[in-house]
């Protein structure tokens, strides 16, 4: 006979993956332990294993559902019946958002993917693969000389954007002067446009 979960199983579960995240992020994959995890979501050693019996398990399940959300959330923007130019616009405008809204979790995806055992890593590394075609369709949409010729740079540019999208999570802090939308707005103008002309300073 199978076991019953509890009602509150999928909370406890996802109480479990954001406390994990915020130490991994914090002190590293390889520096925390699974009684590091229950200490910090209020649970014990072995209510935790059986959620999930290893700590890979833990990290595994935290990239999956992080960079599968950013896929699914990416093909909602793109599939917008709206020119290129918005669509990127949006999905950066997306990125962004979501992505202060994640920090521990964007940090353990850039970061600690190399400690994932190498079946859960292929898993992990295929749904970004395909988040990286979706994109990289948009920008050669945005630009189509950038698909032509032997060596088409559209892939190219692709990486460079998420690049940019990511190593700005390192710093940005949505509570200074500059909001995510704000953010975003200068990160699309940067990739599509380069920098801005910028008036002289009248002081």
């Amino acid at each position: 006979m199978s076991r019953v979960r509890a009602d509150d199983y999928q909370d406890k579960r996802q109480a479990i993956l954001d406390a994990a995240a915020v130490l991994f992020a914090r002190s590293g994959y390889a520096n925390v332990k699974m009684m590091d995890i229950a200490q910090a979501c209020g649970a014990s050693k072995s209510m935790l294993y059986h959620y999930f019996p290893r700590k890979e398990d833990v990290l595994f399940q935290i990239m999956k559902e992080q960079v599968q959300s950013y896929l699914e959330a990416t093909e909602a923007v793109l599939a917008q019946p709206s020119p290129p130019q918005d669509r990127l616009r949006a999905f950066v405008t997306m990125w962004v958002r979501k992505s202060t809204q994640a920090r521990a979790r964007i940090t353990v995806l850039m970061y600690e993917l190399k400690f994932l055992p190498r079946r859960q890593r292929a898993i992990v590394s295929e749904v970004a693969r395909r988040l990286i075609d979706r994109v990289a369709e948009i920008v050669s949409q945005v630009n189509p000389a950038l698909k032509e010729g032997g060596s088409p740079r559209h892939r190219t540019y692709t990486l460079l954007l998420f690049g940019l999208l990511n190593w700005t999570e390192v710093w940005f802090r949505s509570t200074g002067p500059l909001g995510p939308d704000e953010m975003a707005e200068m990160i699309h103008g940067l990739f599509l446009h380069g920098l801005p002309a910028v008036p002289p300073d009248k002081g």
